[in-house]
């Protein structure tokens, strides 16, 4: 099992003000960082943090060329458990998204960076305050595409290495609606949504190269087409008091609707906020509905496969 070497990591952020910190958590916000400089995500140490990683956690999946086509989204398990340095040549070779899911909050080369990332956020924006935190990284071959979804966190990235090209829709309908986010929150369905692409007209788009920073409002559908080399990223995903309380609203909503009821609306706030934050959590804690992120589809997709999709 190869080792790591701790790493000093200076304030990531380089250029926030007062702009940023007032559309922070409630719009499309872009900066500068300097975690790019640090020598923990050439191939080789990469293929060590990998060689390192609890395998559970590390995804391998490969997709189609079009955006709409949600259903070429494939998991490559042959891919799961290859040596670290084997595992990142397929990428260079092949069409493949890797993400070491908790890597940035468990490896012990990279949770340095991941405090760094949270001190400084904390500090530069007075009230934001997560319950809880956590982040991967994802190694992406050249020309792939994370299809249109919605994630229950909020969401953050910073480019480490290469590029990508992120499409940003506003967080309502029709981009995405709340019986989409109760499926999700229910556990019916992964997060990803159907795509119109005159939608893209009304996209907030960020280019997003090497030392590039983005964060965008909780909920907020996005899709991702990765640049022409190898790219990395690191995802930093957050849990507020806020976004608890609007997915404990939609979870409840969503057991309502089994229920045969017909809730109408989403609010966050007053006495039946309250009721619907009760019933989820008792769900919850009785065990009758767990939040999981579903697995992609089950694939016998082979290395020779992938390459022949490249």
């Amino acid at each position: 099992m190869a080792t790591a070497t701790r790493t000093r990591v200076a304030p990531p952020l380089l250029d926030w003000s007062e702009e940023h910190r007032s559309e922070f958590a409630r719009g499309v916000v872009s900066a500068r960082h300097q975690l790019a400089r640090l020598p923990l995500f050439t191939d080789e140490a990469l293929a060590s943090m990998l060689d390192r990683h609890d395998r559970a956690n590390l995804d391998v999946c490969t997709m189609g060329r079009d955006p709409a086509e949600r259903s070429s989204w494939r998991d490559v398990p042959v891919c799961r458990h290859l040596p670290g340095h084997h595992l990142i040549e397929a990428v260079h070779q092949t069409r493949l998204w890797v993400h070491a899911r908790h890597a940035l909050d468990t490896d012990s080369a990279l949770k340095p960076v991941f405090a760094a990332m949270l001190d400084q956020l904390r500090h530069l924006n007075p009230g934001w305050a997560p319950l809880r935190a956590y982040g991967g990284v994802v190694i992406a071959s050249p020309g792939t595409q994370v299809f249109l979804h919605s994630d229950i966190s909020e969401t953050m990235m910073f480019q480490v290495r290469g590029s990508q090209q992120v499409f940003v829709y506003p967080p309502r309908d029709p981009w995405v609606s709340d019986r989409a986010l109760e499926g999700v929150l229910l556990g019916e369905g992964g997060e990803d949504l159907p795509y119109d692409p005159s939608w893209d007209a009304e996209a907030a788009r960020l280019t997003m190269e090497r030392g590039c920073f983005a964060a965008w409002p909780l909920h907020a559908p996005h899709r991702i087409r990765f640049g022409d080399e190898l790219s990395v990223t690191l995802v930093l995903e957050v849990v507020t008091q806020e976004s608890l309380v609007k997915n404990g609203v939609l979870h409840a909503n969503g057991l309502m609707r089994r229920a045969g009821l017909n809730p109408k609306s989403a609010d966050t706030r007053g006495l039946g906020a309250a009721v619907k934050l009760a019933i989820s959590r008792a769900a919850k804690t009785a065990g009758a509905v767990r939040r999981r992120r579903e697995e992609p589809p089950a694939s016998d997709m082979t290395l020779a496969g992938a390459l022949e999709r490249a």
